[in-house]
């Protein structure tokens, strides 16, 4: 069914956002979601950002030149607490702009991933199973630079975050009945901590596939080629793979330098490189900066082990499974594999930490320790 749906106002005028700051500041709870263009830089451009509390709504455009000073400072304050579903985008627009996180988050993906609803599931399913409401996402691919935005893109984004605090309340509820609304305030503060990590340009390695397959010295030459990417496309401001696909960097690692006399990099001429870009990239792969993995040989022998001691591993996999069924949680959730080689490795792990450790990680440690 479509619920109907508390009246909102656009803002565009620095009087309104003044006023609505004012009547939102004594708010313990509201709805956040943001919407932005990002197809042809590298920094989102953010576009609107809009709010929902008990009872207004209201879509701000970030267009019109505003003093959004205020407006942060009420995102900011640790009294407020801010519900977004699956925020992190919206976090990192938040960062690139304050270069800090908000805290004091209740993302409604990962309250619904507690409760056993799949961990990626998205607003419009999670409001039908959750609270019988329908909302169209039509708008999705919008250009939100545009001006005059029209009905449809109105709609859109004002459904977004209609229903949010409803949403919440209902999840919160589920939350507490399963004693189980402490690991999502674990679960948001451990989302934030990753975000921050992995905004940092020197962390955006980890992201990349199958960087972790390779030898140790084209890990190397790959960690430093896409920190060399990251800066050289956020001052260019396009998207890192206009400069060089993953696939592309993958490949320039693996150069045996050893048995050439020059670098034949002319295929790469036309990314939007120019001939600075290309001797930047010679050097990297002839001397790869070797300070920045200090982990990587640790986070690579965390892997090997997982791979070469596969009955330990059996019983590990069995362990999750079983814990995962009787949590009525995906096992994703409650452990990657990513979470278990941190484990075995001593490295970071979520298992070593808060609920995941007493429901999962220490009788997997007991696991590990009884096979060494």
């Amino acid at each position: 069914m479509r619920e109907k749906k508390k009246a909102f106002k656009f803002i565009d005028s620095q009087k309104s956002l003044d006023e609505l700051v004012s009547k939102l500041e004594h708010e313990k709870i509201i709805g956040i979601d943001t919407e932005f263009v990002r197809t042809r830089t590298y920094f989102p451009k953010l576009c609107l950002i809009q709010i929902a509390s008990a009872n207004t709504m209201s879509c701000i455009d970030c267009l019109v030149g505003l003093d959004m000073s205020k407006l942060w400072s009420l995102i900011y304050s640790q009294d407020i607490e801010k519900v977004l579903h699956s925020g992190s985008q919206d976090l990192e627009i938040f960062y690139m702009i304050n270069k800090t996180l908000p805290s004091n988050i209740f993302d409604t993906q990962i309250a619904a991933s507690l409760l056993g609803y799949p961990t990626q599931i998205g607003i419009k399913n999670l409001l039908m199973e959750e609270l019988s409401i329908s909302i169209s996402k039509s708008e999705t691919r919008s250009d939100w630079s545009k001006r005059p935005l029209d009905k449809k893109q109105i709609i859109y984004a004002i459904d977004d975050i209609a229903y949010l605090l409803k949403l919440s309340a209902s999840l919160k509820k589920k939350l507490k009945s399963k004693k189980r609304l402490h690991w999502n305030t674990e679960d948001c503060k451990s989302m934030l901590k990753l975000r921050t990590g992995l905004m940092d340009q020197d962390n955006v390695w980890k992201k990349i596939p199958g960087i972790n397959k390779l030898k140790l010295n084209e890990s190397y030459i790959a960690i430093s080629l896409a920190n060399w990417r990251e800066a050289a496309a956020a001052k260019k401001n396009i998207p890192r793979k206009w400069l060089m696909e993953d696939s592309d960097l993958i490949q320039l690692s693996k150069i045996n330098i050893n048995s050439l006399k020059t670098i034949d990099l002319n295929w790469l001429i036309g990314k939007n490189f120019n001939d600075q870009d290309i001797n930047e990239i010679e050097k990297l792969i002839k001397n790869p900066e070797k300070n920045i993995t200090a982990n990587l040989s640790d986070r690579k022998k965390g892997r090997h082990y997982y791979e070469k001691n596969n009955k330990l591993m059996q019983k590990i996999t069995k362990e999750i499974t079983k814990q995962s069924s009787e949590l009525g949680i995906t096992q994703e959730v409650l452990a990657t594999k990513k979470d278990v080689i941190g484990l075995v490795n001593k490295d970071e792990s979520r298992l070593n930490s808060g609920w995941r450790k007493s429901m999962l990680g220490l009788k997997l440690q007991q696991l590990i320790a009884s096979s060494e």
